[in-house]
């Protein structure tokens, strides 16, 4: 307050005076005030471009690189000069030249070399991505029209390849005026043309990352655009080879409660992707809940059982779901089965234990070596089989202590050490387990320290 005091105390002429000596010095201060309170010239544009040129050459070295320890500071400061200049250009309705520095900022971040490992990068993007936003919300059409060629003009080339994603999505999604529309439609049409001219092999990357993204960007387009569900249709059918159209028909299906007609869908694209184990086991997954819902037992029944015995299984969903279905002599053999099956292979110790087959799931994670798997089921297998548990832990630190050779090692076999001593006849095993180690490794002064630490 007192600071406060002492300026309104300034006579205006010297404060001037100081705010002009102050700005010629500080090419920062001098952009803020000629934001806020100037004509915006072509001159005034070139000083604001200037200034995030200068914030790209002060956070970097010779070579152009922004290493991890100014990232933050430099993206901070993109950010500030956003924020400091953009809302007061938008309030003297500056709009183009909001915009053409949003652009210049945007063309900085997408084309410095940068670590990038706190996500800087993403959040200057972010907020020029805002910023455009709240721009096309002000402008008239002609100034829209302007920002759809530009977006329209720098999807490729512009920026580094993962930060073309923000124009492309900006042009895709932003744009809802119907002759804007209609100009997106017509490029997606050019893109998907030039596309299966040029570059279209029938991989499942092209597919993905190529036609399918246009194809379904334009049939969102139709609907905004509000073509006839017939229209939509028909063009839909000429690109059902690929699966994600074929899941936007299955989609509407489901939501209009046309189950026959899903049912169709999903299983002619059991059929077209045979070679996607993850799609065919989504389709009967979808399966499995319409004939479930719809009380369709026997069709259920099947579908399960290709589910658990052809689809690999990431957990027992699917399984107790078969197991319902079996008598309890049934089921053993059915169970047999999946545990010869490799659709078992991520879940065989869960499933084991879910089955109380404690002898067998020892076993297998005994035939693994995988002491970390029995640590995680040691609590269950402890209960019913103490001894065996006991046993896999002593060969485990046997094992280990010939080819352990540092300390953090040793610390680390300790630890199951002191894990024997809680199981039965344990205190007298794994003393006598120490007491060889002080004679076998007694020039192993860490290891003697650490077995000392333990109360060995």
């Amino acid at each position: 307050m007192q600071q406060k005091g002492i300026i309104a105390g300034i006579p205006i002429d010297e404060l001037q005076e100081i705010v002009f000596s102050q700005a010629f010095s500080d090419d920062f201060l001098y952009n803020k005030i000629m934001t806020k309170y100037a004509p915006i010239t072509p001159q005034h544009m070139i000083r604001l471009k200037q200034q995030v040129h200068d914030i790209g050459y002060r956070y970097s070295d010779r070579g152009g690189f922004v290493d991890y320890y100014r990232a933050t500071d430099y993206t901070d400061a993109l950010n500030s000069l956003l924020d400091e200049n953009i809302p007061l250009l938008l309030e003297r309705n500056y709009r183009m030249e909001a915009f053409e520095l949003v652009n210049c900022v945007f063309y900085e971040i997408g084309n410095r070399d940068i670590d990038d490992s706190d996500g800087g990068t993403s959040f200057v993007a972010d907020n020029c991505y805002e910023y455009w936003q709240t721009i096309l919300q002000e402008c008239d059409d002609k100034e829209k029209e302007t920002m759809f060629q530009w977006f329209q003009h720098h999807q490729e080339n512009y920026v580094v390849d993962y930060l073309e994603d923000y124009v492309s999505d900006f042009l895709l999604n932003e744009f809802h005026d119907e002759e804007l529309l209609r100009k997106k439609l017509h490029m997606l049409d050019e893109k998907i043309s030039k596309f299966q001219k040029e570059n279209y092999s029938g991989d499942s990357y092209s597919a993905h990352y190529g036609m399918v993204s246009n194809i379904t960007a334009r049939i969102h387009l139709m609907e905004e655009l509000n073509y006839s569900e017939q229209e939509i249709r028909e063009y839909r059918q000429k690109y059902r080879n690929f699966s994600e159209i074929r899941k936007m028909e299955i989609r509407e299906y489901l939501s209009e409660r046309k189950y026959e007609e899903a049912i169709a869908v999903l299983k002619e694209s059991k059929i077209l992707d045979a070679d996607k184990a993850g799609l065919t086991a989504e389709y009967s997954q979808q399966l499995i809940q319409i004939y479930e819902k719809r009380n369709m037992q026997k069709e259920y029944a099947q579908e399960l059982q290709y589910q658990v015995f052809e689809c690999m299984q990431h957990d027992l969903e699917y399984i107790v779901k078969l197991k319902k279905l079996y008598s309890e002599t049934e089921w053993e053999k059915q169970r047999e089965r999946f545990l010869q099956s490799k659709t078992s292979s991520w879940i065989r110790y869960k499933f084991l234990m879910e089955e109380e087959l404690f002898e067998r799931l020892l076993r297998e994670i005994q035939k693994n070596q995988s002491v970390y798997v029995l640590d995680q089921y040691e609590t269950v297998l402890k209960k019913h089989l103490p001894d065996e548990v006991r046993d896999t832990y002593v060969q485990y630190v046997k094992k280990e202590s010939t080819r352990t050779a540092d300390r953090k090692s040793y610390k680390y076999l300790m630890a199951y050490l002191k894990k024997i001593t809680r199981y039965p006849n344990g205190k007298k095993i794994a003393q006598d387990i120490a007491e060889g180690w002080k004679q076998d490794y007694k020039r192993r002064p860490a290891m003697m320290d650490e077995l000392r630490k333990a109360g060995f």
